[in-house]
């Protein structure tokens, strides 16, 4: 375990060795704005007003605050309102790559992701979560939605398929990014938004596994509560945390639902709106 221990915080400061000459190699090639140039020249500027510049700065180089700020004043200014104009036409962007197919990635993992909304919603009015009993509530509610409830069967397989869709899309949506180098400045926050979305659409897919809690769950849960419990030093307050602890029962049920149905959505559905926003902010990376 001490030797895990070591390894673990070895392979954190080379990360972050790494990422700090990555950062200080873009912000060489990073032309200086005029803010910048007047944060060095002023030499008598205090550390607030120098870290508050320089916090503008990389925001506004990155999100346009003041060209955004400025086309909001005189659109709340003008007496003639009209619709705003595309993204592709405000910045006369080549808008071929808007039909390229692997650019359509992030919009079907959208669109599987609100049709596991709707679809979940439906399920969850018949889903009654309880991992305890011979049969469980959660494998009796379960079994009647697939056999007595009305399109029952047809709303949890279209569910389980868009669960396959988005888990598909998302990391292909990745690798198309990372391939075509659309994550480099200044576009690094939001890739790092995406690996999170990532990473908890994988969680999401999980969660939801294990629901039925039949023995393809069971099994399941018996593997993530074994990886939960060999994280170094936090394993048994990570197994705890999500399986209600450091050995499987019912109780594991009740957690993953919670987690699956009001946890994760709302954490989802934030950095998605965030995600997009930035998105139609920076504009879509055409390949370098």
């Amino acid at each position: 375990m001490l030797l895990q221990f070591w390894f673990l915080w070895l392979f954190i400061i080379i990360v972050t060795v790494l990422v700090a000459l990555t950062l200080r190699k873009e912000n060489e090639d990073i032309p200086r704005k005029e803010i910048l140039r007047a944060v060095e020249s002023v030499g008598k500027m205090g550390l607030a007003e120098k870290l508050f510049l320089w916090t503008f700065s990389w925001l506004d180089t990155r999100f346009r605050i003041q060209d955004y700020w400025a086309m909001s004043r005189d659109a709340y200014q003008s007496v003639h309102r009209q619709m705003p104009l595309t993204h592709a036409e405000k910045y006369k962007l080549r808008i071929i790559w808007y039909w390229y197919p692997l650019y359509c990635l992030g919009g079907i993992s959208f669109l599987a992701f609100i049709i596991l909304i709707i679809t979940g919603t439906v399920l969850g009015i018949y889903y009654v979560p309880g991992g305890d009993g011979d049969p469980t509530p959660a494998y009796s509610s379960m079994e009647f939605i697939m056999t007595q409830l009305p399109f029952g069967y047809i709303i949890r397989s279209i569910h389980h398929w868009a669960t396959h869709f988005m888990v598909a899309s998302v990391f292909l949506h990745m690798c198309r990014v990372y391939f075509t180098g659309a994550y480099r400045n200044p576009r690094e926050l939001n890739w790092l938004i995406g690996v999170g979305l990532m990473l908890l659409t994988i969680v999401f897919g999980y969660s939801g596994y294990l629901l039925p809690w039949d023995a393809l769950a069971f099994g399941a849960a018996t593997i993530g509560i074994a990886m939960a419990k060999s994280t170094p030093l936090i394993g048994s307050w990570v197994a705890t945390l999500m399986f209600g602890g450091t050995s499987l029962s019912g109780a594991a049920v009740t957690r993953m639902y919670f987690l699956h149905v009001f946890i994760l959505p709302v954490i989802v559905t934030t950095l998605i709106i965030i995600h997009l926003f930035i998105v139609w902010v920076q504009g879509i990376a055409e390949p370098h």
